[in-house]
């Protein structure tokens, strides 16, 4: 891989200065124009490629732009550099970098994509450092290059016996050509890639240490808490402020564009105050709206559809056999644990943020609308990207998330942020309530899905057509269909939707792997074998293959144990999951044991995947078991976590991951373990009850009524 040398004004004065020890490797890649300015732990320290730093008292800092929620993206990617660069990780010190949009380009986590993302680009980051330090070495011992070696963070002359750390290489590495191409290690010369290494932030996160968005502090600080209207699209008619006033601590009640904020010293006199206002709404559109009335509206559009293609519709009419189901899913919420927040405080002509945000780059570019006249925001833009720089007048400092599961991909708490520091001239930290965060989500879209099979005379499906109303995506199915297709059909019901962890798969695997399940017991068949000779992926077979291995499938089982199975390719990766339980009428539905399988390709650190996939199934249980938004009056029933009730401890079951060894390049890991979750667990219900299940949440009453 070649990597071009690009310096700029900037590059070539931090390189060839002579003030401060240390080095800076400005080279180009993708999403890296420029070096990065000096900052941090040391101010004449030098960052080589936005990623990483070396300074002369041998402090190795790696920069990462994705945000932090839980994921262990922090290690990982760390990991990555460390690997090339040939330090110890325990040497590697991890920040979060500055939004700066012309360095690490759009700033976004999501759609498990930073390590599949970072792969090539930190490894690079590690090589080029690594070159340049033993070419520095090799100078400064007047030996060939090819004599040096990177070991332990340092660079190593065998024959001489010499040895020098990076720190004290690096101001002379800095002067070293950048080299032009770079030969990454095999894998077979991994040392920490594959490895399972502690969390950077794990002591952190144990002593309570770590500093979340609701976390932050600042000299004069006031907090806010907000009101929106109860019904989706409404706004404040008028405001009886007088009673919130008069709470001890509250200084000011700000109408915004999105409800009612009361500003006070701490969160309990805001969120008293709050209580106390006297709000007459305008509810506008959308305030008799339902769940029954949206089901309705869906029903409707879909009893109205005539677009199956030609193609399908003959090979359904020619089947031996055709079949109907229709899939209903619920609108789902978040529910991140920490609910939304956003820390601003605007001063001498810059508007500073302190946000936990999965898009600090939306975060910023929001925050400069909303901070100054659009007049002055448009200059800002024009001038960004003329020069290639962020919005300067913005400085977005991202936290880490309590939770964003999609949720934090959106700004518009960051809005309400703005707008009320600019109302009350002072910093404010916003800090909604738990039943503002569940009842102003950006939910997971309601859905209905139509689905249609013909099957031949030994119950193989020959057509196939899925209809989904509602949602803007419907899954073509993985298995070896002659004639398949869909469509969908977007409705605009009022309710604000957005991406909710494994988005599109999570509606997808629930139709198709429960459709498919619908077939195999039609034509008479084992589900896993049904699925093996359909399936035309084979790393999707191999991993089914191995979950029935895994979860004994087939085999003895104790006395009213029941099995269903679920897979689904997505972000890159391949996941089956295998569900044991059983069901009573007085206890009702009782899981005993998760087998996971999943091919992520070549894996960065086991445990992280590990985690991902328990945490993605317990999220997926969840909203499988427990959990649904329903709309009643324009507005959310559910408020907090008595009625949208998250998987306790207790009731989460044993969870058995493996993992399938692999060569392939990394796949994601934060959502492909929520949607096959679902799915195995209505297909197991159906081996135990012959009731067969296609609406969620799954209620036990549902099986015995």
């Amino acid at each position: 891989m070649s990597i071009v040398y690009n310096p700029d004004r900037r590059n070539f004065l931090t390189t060839t200065a002579a003030a401060g020890a240390g080095l800076v490797l400005a080279f180009s890649m993708t999403s890296c124009v420029r070096s990065v300015p000096p900052g941090g732990r040391e101010s004449s320290g030098f960052r080589p490629s936005g990623w990483l730093r070396i300074t002369s008292d041998n402090h190795i800092t790696v920069f990462v732009a994705e945000a932090e929620m839980g994921q262990g993206v922090h290690t990982s990617l760390a990991m990555l550099i460390a690997e090339e660069l040939e330090v110890d990780f325990s040497m590697i010190e991890v920040e979060q970098a500055p939004v700066d949009n012309a360095v690490y380009g759009w700033q976004y986590t999501g759609g498990s994509t930073s390590v599949r993302d970072g792969w090539e680009r930190f490894r690079q980051a590690g090589a080029v450092a690594r070159e340049m330090l033993i070419a520095a070495a090799a100078r400064a011992w007047q030996v060939p290059v090819a004599e040096c070696r990177a070991e332990q963070g340092g660079v190593v002359h065998a024959a001489s016996e010499r040895r020098a750390s990076y720190g004290e290489l690096a101001t002379a590495a800095a002067g070293m050509p950048v080299p032009q191409s770079i030969k990454l290690k095999e894998r077979g010369d991994f040392r920490l890639i594959g490895k399972s290494l502690p969390r950077v932030d794990a002591v952190d996160a144990l002593n309570g240490s770590i500093v979340y968005g609701a976390d932050v502090k600042l000299p004069n600080l006031l907090t806010a808490t907000i009101v929106h209207c109860p019904v989706f699209g409404g706004k404040a008619r008028k405001i009886g402020s007088e009673k919130a006033l008069a709470v001890p601590g509250v200084h000011k009640v700000v109408e915004i564009d999105a409800g009612v904020a009361v500003v006070a010293d701490h969160f309990w006199a805001a969120k008293k105050g709050a209580d106390v206002l006297d709000i007459q709404w305008d509810f506008g559109p959308h305030a008799d709206i339902s769940s029954e009335s949206i089901q309705q509206l869906f029903t409707e559009q879909a009893d109205g559809y005539t677009g199956v293609e030609q193609e399908i519709s003959t090979a359904l009419a020619n089947a031996a056999q055709r079949i109907e189901a229709e899939y209903h899913l619920p609108y789902q919420a978040h529910a991140t644990l920490e609910p939304m927040c956003c820390t601003v405080h605007i001063h001498d002509g810059v508007c500073e943020v302190w946000v936990p945000s999965q898009n600090p780059s939306s975060a910023q570019v929001v925050a400069a609308r909303f901070s100054m006249s659009r007049v002055e925001y448009l200059a800002q833009r024009v001038k960004g990207k003329l020069l290639g720089r962020s919005l300067e007048s913005v400085r977005v400092h991202n936290m880490p998330l309590g939770g964003g599961f999609g949720r934090r991909l959106e700004s518009d708490y960051v809005v309400e942020a703005v707008q009320i520091a600019k109302a009350v001239d002072a910093p404010v930290k916003l800090i909604w309530s738990r039943e503002q965060d569940i009842q102003h989500d950006f939910y997971r879209p309601a859905s209905l899905h139509r689905l249609t099979a013909g099957l031949d005379e030994q119950g193989m499906p020959v057509a196939w057509h899925q209809l989904a109303v509602g949602v803007a995506d419907y899954g073509p199915p993985y298995y070896k269909i002659p004639t398949s297709g869909g469509s969908t059909i977007e409705v605009d019901t009022g309710v604000p939707t957005g991406p909710w962890r494994s988005v599109s798969l999570s509606w997808n695997a629930f139709v198709i792997e429960g459709f498919i399940d619908e077939l195999a017991s039609l034509a008479g068949k084992d589900p896993v074998a049904y699925r093996l000779d359909l399936l035309k992926i084979p790393r999707l077979k191999a991993v089914v293959e191995m979950a029935a291995e895994k979860a004994g499938w087939g085999g003895s089982l104790p006395a009213g144990h029941y099995q269903g199975i679920a897979a689904q390719p997505g972000f890159g990766s391949y996941v089956a999951q295998v569900v044991e339980l059983s069901v009573d009428k007085n206890k009702g539905i009782r899981i005993h044991r998760i087998v996971c399988v999943i091919d992520c390709g070549q894996v960065v650190n086991p445990d992280m995947v590990v985690s991902q996939m328990e945490g993605g199934i317990i999220f997926g249980l969840t909203a499988t078991v427990t959990s649904a938004i329903t709309i009643r009056n324009g507005r959310v029933e559910q408020s907090n976590f008595y009625d949208f009730p998250i998987l306790r401890m207790g009731e989460t079951p044993p969870i058995d991951v493996y993992i399938m060894p692999s060569e392939e390049p990394p796949g994601g890991v934060g959502e492909p373990g929520v949607p096959p979750i679902a799915p195995a667990v209505v297909n197991a219900l159906y081996a135990t009850t012959k009731v067969r299940i296609r609406k969620l949440p799954v209620r036990a009453e549902d099986l015995f009524s």
